[in-house]
């Protein structure tokens, strides 16, 4: 038996507590340090009645489902009990209002500083770890700005989606509401059903997933289906039968798009059927230039129920334009439209993630990408020693992803999975975020996550590390069309266990990019 790791983890949203879950499950040592006063991560600033876009049975640890019965798609509320009990039965040694503010590595380690904020008077606590992993997700960065002259000007309020307590301030409002994210339909939603006048002002649509695709396909088939998987194009494929594919039937899949995308379209105008020209024309402002497939990224929104309902009424009134300067009573769009308002609601997102922690050498090589960092199987820098990041593997099926990728990096750990050379490994890094470039359009973090090419990157990974990606065999229908959930992936770690146990020799990566 080989040594226990002693692991720090910065963080104890989902990332947090999902590598802890599995490192501890792998006989580490593991630590988790949280600079709050509770779990959570971004669930802890959620704003109110925010829900997740998943529906439970997509997120949850796979081998530890919801103790409790939670709605379809669970509240702020019930997700940070899920985590508060994940932490409970697995005994977590988490150091809350622990902020970590510095890390130097050593020779074979880290030491950890961190400001102990959890007593009378705050205090700096020293410790060494053999591994860090960085699990501070991109999304608890601070808000964008709006960086136009006049806000000084504006005589109403300004306020971001963390600002809001209670969504009262909406009501009986004149509302304008900058971004096209989801809380920037939420926000425009919440403000509507409290009788204000919203004006949504954003720079480019986005395609919104409606929860069921042409009135009678749930999302789930579209994309939790290996099905779904195997139609989206990807910077790699795992078997190679999908890439053949791809490279010879690429106009197949371009029809499959193009076919989801007029379906969405004509969704999106059929909210308006016979209610003129006017309504017609404000949905069509919500209609995006560029492909769907581009869309599918952090940023892709289910849309809210009502939200093009509201629209076609007219309580929800979009333009398209980007805000050149705020004057006393409103916004001044960049061709000279004039949007009144007294309460302004900037949804524009999460800044890039930022790491004030580490060395400026290790910090600049992190931060130098506007688009985030791109990392060798999105968990390992290969020019930082002994550090991991969890959660920059994101995706739309979150815990699967983070414990097939925290098992990969503990084999690292441990010497049972050897890695290429820095070379190869930054050369698979270019790759990816040039695919990534040319095909995603633009987010702070699109390098830091694998989004709807959860399965690719899932299936990669565990084939690397000698396990069956394929979870719903020996039924092969099921395995093609029925939607995937948190739980297929239970019994993982076990997997890994047995098979590692009867291996005589290290494994080596897959030539493979992700």
């Amino acid at each position: 038996m080989l040594p226990a790791v002693r692991i720090a983890i910065v963080g104890s949203g989902v990332a947090g507590i999902t590598s802890a879950v599995v490192l501890q499950a792998r006989g580490h040592q593991v630590v988790l340090f949280e600079r709050a006063d509770e779990v959570g991560g971004v669930w802890s600033q959620a704003y109110p009645e925010v829900r997740l876009q998943n529906v439970a049975t997509h997120y949850h640890l796979s081998g530890f489902d919801w103790p409790f019965q939670p709605d379809l798609h669970p509240t702020a509320t019930q997700v940070l009990r899920y985590l508060r009990e994940v932490v409970e039965h697995h005994a977590l040694d988490l150091r809350l209002r622990h902020e970590v503010v510095q890390l130097e590595p050593l020779e074979q380690g880290w030491r950890v500083l961190a400001r102990d904020s959890s007593g009378a008077s705050p205090q700096e606590v020293e410790e060494t770890f053999d591994w860090v992993v960085i699990a501070v997700g991109h999304f608890t960065q601070g808000k964008a700005e709006l960086s136009v002259p006049g806000r000084e000007r504006f005589r109403g309020t300004i306020v971001t989606e963390r600002d809001v307590e209670d969504l009262e301030v909406l009501r009986d409002r004149h509302v304008a509401v900058v971004g096209f994210g989801k809380s920037a339909v939420d926000f425009a939603c919440f403000a509507a059903a409290r009788g204000s006048t919203v004006e949504h002002v954003f720079r480019t649509p986005r395609w919104l997933i409606p929860e069921y695709i042409g009135g009678v396909m749930h999302y789930e088939h579209a994309i939790f289906t290996r099905f779904g998987s195997v139609m989206i194009p990807c910077w790699t494929h795992p078997t190679g039968v999908q890439r053949a594919f791809h490279e010879r039937l690429g106009g197949a899949v371009g029809g499959f798009w193009g076919l989801i995308t007029a379906i969405l379209r004509r969704q999106i105008l059929h909210t308006g059927r016979g209610r003129g020209r006017e309504v017609r024309r404000r949905l069509e402002t919500l209609i995006p230039e560029h492909s769907l497939v581009s869309d599918m990224r952090a940023a892709a929104a289910l849309a809210p129920e009502r939200y093009y309902d509201e629209v076609a009424a007219g309580r929800i009134l979009p333009h398209r334009g980007q805000v050149a300067r705020i004057e006393d009573d409103g916004l001044v769009l960049d061709d000279g439209r004039r949007i009144s308002a007294d309460t302004l609601v900037l949804t524009l997102g999460s800044k890039g993630a930022e790491f004030p922690y580490l060395p400026p050498p290790y910090r600049e090589m992190l931060e130098r990408e506007p688009d985030g960092p791109q990392l060798y199987r999105h968990v390992l820098h290969p020019r930082i020693p002994r550090l991991g990041f969890i959660g920059y593997n994101q995706s739309f099926l979150t815990f699967p992803s983070m414990e097939v990728g925290t098992l990969w990096l503990s084999a690292v750990m441990d010497g049972e999975l050897l890695l290429p050379s820095v070379d190869q490994m930054e050369g698979c890094i270019e790759r990816v975020r040039a695919w990534k470039r040319e095909h995603v359009n633009f987010e702070p973090s699109r390098s830091s996550g694998v989004q709807t090419r959860w399965q690719h990157y899932i299936d990669i990974m565990l084939r690397e590390l000698g396990l069956n990606p394929y979870r719903k065999l020996p039924n092969p229908l099921a395995e093609v069309f029925q939607p995937y959930s948190a739980s297929d992936y239970a019994g993982v770690l076990e997997e890994y266990r047995r098979a590692s146990s009867q291996r005589r020799e290290p494994l080596r990566p897959l030539p493979l990019d992700t």
